[in-house]
């Protein structure tokens, strides 16, 4: 591949004048400042976590979260990627994958909500939520580990290429370079992409069956309900969620499930998907929580507000950690409840959750209707 590319502008006579390249962009910060506003320009449904965010071996540059759910670090360089980048790279990454889970979501949470970045108060809630809401197949997409890579800058040298090349074959590391031009008074960056991962099934994990990774995260889900004592109500609180919609899929968590409609919805005025309406999760301390996404209190606004009404103190609202919110309702509902509660109060949050099923199945239809 060549190390450079090259720009022309054309006129509708066929005439073409080329485009100056820029060498150098102004600063590193120019282009990190840009691809922060505009992870997309990195990788399509990128969220980023974490901006200069410190590692046993230095501070890496940029931390993300790809649409499959896997965590990316992104090491960015102003000129020529050089082997030395491909080295702090792994250096980085390698310190980030040696922590457990709770060091990991730690890490990421109390270094997140800096320079442009978005504050997370608790990594995995926010992680469990974001897959539940952005994966179509939560349950078979991959995990946040191992984690990849990314190599970022105004091109690269042949060496950093071929050892990206070579490391490709069996890890998942990506060199990703930007063009810069100037013409009439603006700057322009073309994307190229010098080398892609092609990973083994076995570093996948593709040894193991999707229909045994499901049953590990439910016996996982299951023996968490039993260490608290609450396998009795919980199960019957996930048969009965998937009895109000025959539709229902429940997408296991890490403390619970997300239940998913057969469709994503799509409201009028919206561009957002939503695909699940609520979930149902086991506290650290053995109770039930019941959390009931925005598009859910967008759909039976009024069923919610008489349910406020009866009893104030049932529910509580939060920012949603990841689930979309509607142009009206900024806010997820939920409710955590001892086996007591539980009791007193799951009439009312299955009769709300039929009311949502019933709106959710009507607005598809007259989208369906329109659309016809």
């Amino acid at each position: 591949m060549t190390e450079e590319l090259k720009m022309w502008t054309v006129g509708n006579g066929g005439e073409a004048a080329p485009v100056k390249q820029v060498r150098h962009i102004e600063t590193e910060n120019l282009l990190e400042k840009t691809l922060v506003k505009n992870p997309d320009m990195l990788i399509p449904g990128l969220k980023l976590v974490g901006r200069q965010t410190p590692t046993d071996g230095g501070w890496l540059d940029l931390l993300g979260v790809d649409r499959d759910g896997r965590l990316v670090v992104f090491e960015l360089k102003r000129g020529k990627l050089t082997r030395e980048a491909v080295t702090q790279i792994i250096d980085y990454a390698s310190d980030l994958n040696a922590m457990n889970d709770k060091q990991l979501a730690e890490h990421i949470t109390q270094r997140s909500g800096r320079d442009g970045i978005e504050k997370i108060e608790n990594f995995d809630d926010w992680y469990e939520d974001w897959r539940a809401q952005h994966i179509e197949e939560p349950d078979e997409a991959p995990q946040l580990r191992p984690v990849k890579m990314m190599l970022v800058g105004l091109g690269a040298d042949a060496r950093a290429t071929r050892m990206v090349d070579f490391l490709a074959r069996g890890v998942d590391i990506s060199l990703l370079t930007f063009h810069g031009y100037e013409h009439e008074g603006k700057t322009f960056l073309a994307r190229q992409v010098q080398a892609e991962p092609d990973l083994t099934e076995e570093f996948r994990g593709g040894k193991e069956s999707r229909e045994e990774r499901r049953r590990k995260r439910r016996r996982a889900v299951e023996e968490l309900a039993e260490n608290h004592g609450v396998s009795d109500i919980f199960n019957e609180a996930v048969r009965r969620f998937l009895d109000l919609d025959s539709r229902y899929t429940p997408h296991t968590r890490r403390d619970g499930y997300a239940f998913y409609a057969a469709r994503s919805l799509m409201l009028s005025g919206h561009d957002t998907k939503f695909n699940s309406p609520l979930s149902l999760r086991i506290t650290r301390n053995g109770e039930m929580r019941v959390t009931f996404f925005p598009v859910s209190v967008h759909l039976c606004k009024q069923k919610f507000r008489e349910a406020t009404q009866s009893n104030p103190s049932l529910f509580k609202c939060e920012p949603p950690p990841n689930a979309p919110r509607t142009n009206d309702v900024p806010e997820q509902w939920y409710c955590v409840l001892d086996r007591s509660g539980w009791d007193e109060h799951k009439e009312r949050l299955f009769e709300l959750a039929k009311d949502v099923s019933t709106a959710w199945n009507k607005t598809e239809q007259e989208a369906g209707s329109r659309a016809a």
